[in-house]
């Protein structure tokens, strides 16, 4: 496998052979997702465009990373993972904080979120916003349904660049 030693950047992996791509590709495929979506299917559509789209990502992308590793059972664990280390692929740091009222709800903090660190903090802005955030909900609650976790996942932003994602655990029937 071939690895990057530079400080910025993805690792792709294709063939499973590891190859460096900078952080500006994922920013602009992003970007160019976003405004595809918004084309081809109309405003009202890109937020379930990008969410679908996200729950594959997140879904493949949680089999692949831990198939070789054993599976974290309990949902307090589960929802670190998805803060140190899915956030960590995604955003290459981890989520700034996590809260949790322990029965069911959890919040996950990004202060600097990535995709916002480019959109005007106006509040004509606020709105698409949620396009941004669309992608990376999609992410999280795809992860969580491959660990067997199946949520509802909303994004707020107070503030831009400033995320607060809350996950809603579903319980399962008595």
């Amino acid at each position: 496998a071939v690895v990057s030693t530079q400080s910025t950047g993805y690792f792709i992996q294709i063939n499973l052979r590891m190859t460096y791509a900078p952080d500006s590709l994922f920013d602009s495929l992003h970007h160019q997702m976003v405004l595809y979506f918004e084309t081809a299917h109309g405003p009202d559509q890109v937020v379930q465009c990008m969410e679908k789209l996200g729950y594959r990502v997140g879904f493949s992308l949680i089999e692949k990373a831990t198939k070789d590793e054993a599976r974290v059972k309990e949902d307090v664990d589960i929802v670190k993972y998805i803060c140190k280390d899915l956030w960590n692929m995604l955003f290459r740091k981890q989520a700034d904080n996590l809260k949790t009222n322990h029965t069911g709800t959890f919040v996950i903090q990004d202060n600097r979120f990535r995709f916002l660190t480019r959109v005007s903090q106006s509040e004509q802005y606020k709105q698409r916003g949620e396009l941004y955030v669309a992608f990376t909900c999609g992410v999280v609650k795809g992860a969580l349904a491959n660990f067997g976790l199946p949520c509802s996942v909303t994004a707020e932003i107070d503030m831009s660049p400033t995320v607060k994602v809350t996950l809603t655990l579903q319980q399962p029937p008595i």
